[in-house]
């Protein structure tokens, strides 16, 4: 496993909110916790603003590994890894991985994800993946050049 340096974790955290995608999968009903103070929209905001536990607490709350909607998902994995909560993140990708495995943006965060962990090899993996789904998206584009400058990538 490579690390990542010190100075490339403030660029990768700098890009997080615009590299990660929560809307990754087809949209079906709003997704609520029956509260209607909750909602999957709260929590995108809180993940827009860096409010990673306040967004992470609002996803948990909508229960994402019982009713099992790829937004709520991708929103608790997306502020898990931002927290460093990396456990977290990979239960909610594993049931990503099992619920929209055709999501070029699930590659993209996976990638993203294991760029914060500093393991660049498994990043690349995740990335080029990403890309071969979805060549012309920016957020990947964008991914993969971060990775370019700190590994080669073929």
């Amino acid at each position: 496993m490579q690390n990542v340096t010190p100075g490339l974790r403030k660029l990768v955290l700098a890009f997080t909110v615009m590299s990660l995608t929560v809307s990754c999968v087809p949209v079906g009903a709003p997704a609520t916790s029956g509260k209607p103070e909750v909602s999957l929209g709260e929590g995108i905001a809180l993940l827009s603003q860096r409010r990673f536990d306040e967004a992470k607490a609002v996803f948990a709350r909508l229960s994402p590994w019982k009713n099992g909607d790829p937004r709520v998902l991708m929103g608790i994995a997306i502020a898990s890894d931002m927290k460093g909560d990396f456990r977290t993140a990979d239960r909610a990708y594993d049931e990503l991985l099992l619920r929209a495995p055709d999501q070029a943006a699930l590659y993209n965060n996976l990638g993203y994800s294991y760029m914060l962990r500093g393991d660049l090899n498994k990043a690349s993996s995740y990335l080029k993946e990403a890309a071969r789904r979805d060549p012309d998206n920016a957020a990947i584009k964008n991914n993969l050049k971060m990775l370019r400058g700190v590994m080669p990538i073929q």
